[in-house]
C-alpha cells in the first residue's frame, strides 16, 4: 500500500485533520459570531461531527453538524443560556468576594466548589445532547453522575473547556469586564476613604 493512495495513511489523516478543521471553523463562526448565543448548539453539533466524522467515520462531518444542531437546538440553546448565566455568576460573585466588594472570605470555597461542578457537570451536557435522545433533565442527571465518577476525564475535560470560556470572555467581554473591574475599585476606594473619614471624624471628637 502507497502512502499516497486513495485508502493509503496521508488520505485517511489528511480527511481527520480536514474534518476538525471545519468542524472548528464551524464552531468559532457560530459562537463568535452570535456573541455565543449560539455556543450551545454549535458545541452538540461540534461533538456529534467529530464522533461520525471521526471517530467512525460514517457520514459526511458538515452534514452530521447540522442535523444535530437542528435536531437538539432548543435543547442546547437552553443549556447554554444556563451554563452562561450560571458560570457568569459564579464568577462575579468570586470576584466581587476577592475585591472585598460583598460578601464573606468564608463564603469563597461554597462558590468555588458550586463554579468547579458546574464546570463538572457540563462537560458531559453538550457529548449526551449530540449522541442520545435523552430529555434535558436526564441529561443532568447522567451528566453529574458521570462527572463525579470518572473524574480524572473530568478535570481535563473542565480545564479545556475552561481555556476556551476564558478566550471567549477575554474576546467578546473584555471591555465590559474591565468596566466593572474599574467600578469595583472605585467602589472600593470611595469605600476606603469614607471609613477613613469616619474614623478621623471620631478620633477628633474623642
Amino acid at each position: 500500500m502507497k502512502i499516497f493512495d486513495l485508502e493509503g495513511p496521508f488520505q485517511r489523516y489528511g480527511t481527520i485533520v480536514f474534518d476538525i478543521i471545519v468542524v472548528n471553523l464551524l464552531w468559532i463562526l457560530l459562537t463568535f459570531f452570535t456573541f455565543g448565543i449560539l455556543s450551545g448548539p454549535a458545541t452538540t453539533g461540534a461533538y456529534a461531527a467529530l464522533y461520525s466524522g471521526v471517530i467512525t467515520s460514517e457520514g459526511y462531518t458538515f452534514k452530521q453538524f447540522f442535523k444535530r444542531f437542528k435536531r437538539r437546538f432548543v435543547q442546547s440553546l437552553l443549556f447554554g443560556i444556563v451554563n452562561a448565566i450560571a458560570v457568569g455568576l459564579s464568577l462575579f460573585n468570586l470576584y466581587m468576594i476577592l475585591y472585598k466588594a460583598f460578601g464573606s472570605a468564608w463564603m469563597l470555597p461554597i462558590y468555588l466548589f458550586v463554579l468547579i461542578e458546574i464546570s463538572f457537570v457540563f462537560a458531559y451536557v453538550y457529548p449526551l445532547l449530540a449522541h442520545s435522545s435523552l430529555s434535558m433533565r436526564d441529561v443532568l442527571k447522567y451528566s453529574f453522575f458521570i462527572a463525579n465518577r470518572h473524574l480524572p476525564t473530568t478535570v481535563l475535560a473542565s480545564f479545556l473547556n475552561g481555556i476556551i470560556v476564558g478566550l471567549c470572555l477575554l474576546i467578546f467581554f473584555r471591555r465590559l469586564l474591565s468596566a466593572v473591574h474599574l467600578h469595583v475599585c472605585r467602589s472600593r476606594r470611595h469605600r476606603q476613604h469614607q471609613q477613613l473619614a469616619d474614623h478621623q471624624t471620631c478620633t477628633s471628637t474623642v
